[in-house]
């Protein structure tokens, strides 16, 4: 018969242990690189399109092609700075947000959203100075066809941030929490770039 006072043999550590939460599917981050990969394909067809257009319209097609137009170039590079520096405090956004900083959540997110606005007064004022008119020429129709769709990308990112930090004013901040916003900022990154190409291929080689 066992002695009753023989002690118990101790759990290895790990033999008994109970498995964690298994991991989130980030199925929001997907989705996001989905919606790029079909926003970068309309964005490269419309600029393709642009390019083709414009090849076919002589063997100098640089001034016949803008009929005299002027475009005004600093003050359109000056709106892609501002976006640049949009896509850093974006970053850093969610860098705060990994940390569970909220404070320096929301000031980037919001330094974010006033980059934006401040990017789209400065190009409706550049279009204005210009005095383009659909249908005034092929150039003036495909600058606005192509810098509209760009400028759309860009509205709908700025969208998709304000939900988001919406999202983290109700608590969505941590290590575990920031996916959602991380997907926002991923997509606001592709809406940057697709303007700037569009800036460099509309206005730069026109």
């Amino acid at each position: 018969m066992a002695d009753a006072t023989s002690t118990v043999e101790a759990p290895q550590p790990g033999r008994y242990s109970v498995p964690g939460p298994p991991p989130r599917p980030r199925s929001q981050l997907v989705g996001t690189g989905f919606a790029i990969a079909a926003g970068a394909m309309a964005v490269a067809g419309a600029l393709g399109h642009y390019m083709a257009r414009r090849h076919a319209s002589g063997i100098d097609p640089g001034h016949d092609w803008l009929a005299g137009q002027s475009v005004p170039n600093p003050q359109l590079v000056y709106a892609l700075i501002t976006l640049l520096v949009s896509v850093v405090t974006a970053h850093w956004a969610v860098w705060a947000s990994g940390r569970g900083e909220r404070g320096h959540t929301w000031v980037g997110m919001a330094l974010t959203l006033v980059m934006g606005l401040a990017f789209f007064n400065m190009v409706m004022f550049s279009l204005n100075r210009m005095e383009l008119e659909i249908g005034s020429g092929e150039w003036a129709t495909l600058a606005y066809a192509v810098s509209g769709l760009s400028l759309a990308i860009l509205i709908v990112g700025m969208f998709y941030l304000g939900l988001m930090t919406l999202r983290s004013l109700g608590g969505s901040v941590g290590r575990d929490r920031s996916t959602p916003l991380g997907a926002a900022v991923f997509f606001w990154d592709f809406a940057v770039l697709a303007w700037a190409a569009t800036w460099y291929v509309v206005y730069v080689v026109k």
